[in-house]
């Protein structure tokens, strides 16, 4: 069972996924970004909302760029 909105889903497991890949832990990158490293955890567990400002900081201290995409499902006709 999915506890998490798929969006929340989605994005606190970029967030774990490229931390790792940079080879940083939560407290490095908490570092970086002047973000409490609680709320790095609460992020990457899918608990957080952050604000899209947030990811941003954490994308570019990864090394990264944080990408949107809407893509529309269907058209209202």
């Amino acid at each position: 069972m999915l506890l998490y909105p798929p969006i929340q889903h989605a994005s606190s497991h970029a967030v774990a996924s490229a931390r790792a890949l940079a080879g940083m832990s939560q407290k490095q990158l908490a570092d970086l970004t002047d973000i409490d490293q609680s709320d790095i955890s609460k992020i990457e567990r899918g608990v957080a909302n952050p604000s899209v400002a947030t990811p941003e900081r954490i994308a570019t201290a990864l090394g990264g760029r944080l990408s949107i995409t809407i893509e529309m499902l269907s058209t209202a006709g």
